[in-house]
């Protein structure tokens, strides 16, 4: 039994739960140590499967656990692995970086041959940083570039989408495609507004110089409202249905169908806006031997862009964080293969011993799979870890606070840090809670089938902890 000061140790009955470890605090009271024991041993048993586990972050010993053992589908509780092993490999201050070549020499304050750019997974480019870019290559003296804009995405391999990914999910912003060559987590906001009954909607993109090609059959309606878009050929998007003069708006979130196409034309356009023309086509090709270097530009740091990942669930980047792992340690194009292969060989470093499967960064995948103890493991490393330890715990959602758990645990405000996880069918939340009584504990609580009632225990586990 584990005492933290005025808590004794008790935490559930064995009477109720034949493959738990119970122990838990005596200031649980009697009303709510029946509604746990309630919980778990009818609703989990008739509704669906669940995992729990709970152990002392200075010891390291457990206080309780429940099908602790078993494996379940993580969603985006994925992102606790690839994000450890991202920070534990590449470090806090790794920078993804993006090269910059000229095909030819400047003559007259015309760049010949092109402009190359080698791409090597940086996913947190925006249009702040490209006029940074477009700056530089300005201050080269640059007015006009002769020979269009030419990538090289060779760091990655040519699969955008992770295996076990839905195929209905192509095109939504959740999912997008990941390349060596990326713009603004290559997705955008489409704009469909009402204009008057029986015409045809107004549409308007997020970046407004978004370069794909936009034909729209959605038209105002009185009442109904829904608009569907699908990629067609040639780099366009083809809107549907119609937009209610009552709501008078309806926004589509959405991926790109060509991410080297978006990051191209976007360079251009804000080149242009800067006062470099450029003359030629944006088109794919790799860095030719005799093209001149001319800068490099990198990203924050990881330890910086991990908070983007974990706190607002930024699939893109631990997609983008798998494939740079794979290129970098296996000498080969990043890929999902080689990417996960680091990740479980690290995990298996680190003493997680279960049966885990890996086999995308964000936890999109229905085909991974982890234990709530392998999770709870992996967590305590991180804790642990002087070199990862504040970055990691500073990338988590705090309750009540900000990211996915800012409208979440509103009475335990700050003193749980922890990432959530959603699939159809699955939910996840994992992490720390920082007591009242000056202890720390890590949990995983993982549940595939039982649907949004989970949340329920999530929120009885987690007062008893903190109290």
């Amino acid at each position: 039994m584990i005492r933290t000061g005025r808590k004794t140790a008790f935490f559930f009955a064995m009477l109720f739960l034949s493959f738990a470890t119970p122990e838990v605090s005596s200031s649980l009271s009697r009303t709510d140590k029946r509604e746990i024991l309630s919980f778990i041993s009818s609703s989990s048993k008739k509704n669906g499967t669940l995992g729990i586990v709970v152990r002392a972050a200075d010891t390291g010993e457990t206080v309780f656990r429940y099908n602790s053992e078993k494996s379940f589908i993580p969603a985006s509780n994925n992102k606790i692995l690839s994000s450890v092993a991202a920070l534990s490999l590449l470090g806090k201050d790794f920078r993804f970086r993006t090269e910059f070549y000229l095909g030819g020499g400047i003559h007259g304050n015309v760049a010949h041959g092109g402009l190359y750019v080698k791409g090597f997974g940086d996913p947190t480019i925006d249009l702040e940083k490209l006029e940074l870019i477009a700056k530089r290559i300005k201050n080269l003296g640059v007015n006009r570039i002769d020979g269009g804009i030419l990538l090289d995405g060779s760091y990655f391999d040519e699969t955008y989408y992770g295996e076990g990914w839905d195929p209905e999910w192509v095109g939504e912003a959740f999912c997008p495609p990941v390349a060596a060559i990326s713009f603004n987590y290559n997705s955008a906001k489409i704009k469909v507004s009402a204009s008057r009954a029986g015409m045809p909607a107004y549409v308007s993109a997020e970046p407004k110089e978004f370069p794909f090609a936009i034909k729209s059959r959605v038209l105002t309606s009185r009442r109904r409202s829904g608009v569907m878009a699908e990629f067609g050929s040639r780099n366009q998007i083809r809107l549907s249905g119609y937009v209610s003069s009552r709501r008078k708006r309806e926004t589509l979130e959405m991926s790109v169908p060509d991410p080297f196409f978006y990051f191209g034309e976007m360079l251009r356009a804000t080149l242009e806006k800067k006062g470099v023309r450029v003359d030629g086509r944006v088109r794919r090709a790799r860095v030719p031997k005799w093209a001149g270097a001319v800068f490099t530009h990198y990203s924050e740091p990881l330890g910086v862009v991990i908070r983007e990942y974990n706190k607002e669930s930024v699939n893109i980047i631990g997609e983008s964080l798998v494939k740079v792992l794979g290129a970098r340690f296996m000498k080969e194009p990043g890929s999902w293969k080689t990417g996960t292969y680091v990740i479980r060989d690290y995990l298996a470093g680190v003493g997680v011993s279960g049966d885990v499967s890996v086999v995308d960064g964000s936890g999109l995948s229905r085909m991974n799979r982890v234990s709530p103890g392998d999770l709870a493991e992996v967590l305590l490393r991180a804790y642990k870890n002087p070199e990862i330890s504040k970055e990691f715990l500073e990338s988590l959602p705090v309750a009540g606070v900000d990211g996915t758990l800012e409208k979440r645990f509103y009475e335990l405000k700050g003193r749980v840090y922890a990432k959530t996880g959603y699939l159809e069918g699955a939910r996840s939340l994992s992490g720390y809670v920082f007591a009242r009584d000056g202890r720390t504990y890590v949990f995983s609580i993982i549940s595939n089938g039982m649907g949004a009632r989970v949340k329920k225990l999530q929120s009885l586990l987690l007062r008893e902890l903190v109290n």
